[in-house]
């Protein structure tokens, strides 16, 4: 089943895996912060296409770009 949400367009590039998740994902989020710790979650997780992206499954690793399906693959 294809993801149709906040992974919408992604799978594992390993031929061998092929998963659609999860993935692991280094993203940028800010939060209000004190001497103990996190004290709220002031924005959403965002990443971009150079964002480095692990699979859960197999451990395969690269950039988000790398985990993006292309066009013509989705049809394969």
């Amino acid at each position: 089943m294809a993801n149709v949400n906040c992974l919408e367009g992604m799978q594992c590039p390993n031929p061998d895996c092929k998963s659609e998740g999860p993935l692991r994902i280094h993203s940028t989020v800010i939060v209000l912060m004190d001497d103990e710790g996190t004290l709220e979650d002031m924005s959403g997780s965002e990443w971009d296409d150079d964002s480095i992206c692990e699979c859960q499954e197999c451990d395969h690793s690269g950039t988000i770009k790398d985990f993006t399906i292309k066009e013509n693959e989705a049809a394969a």
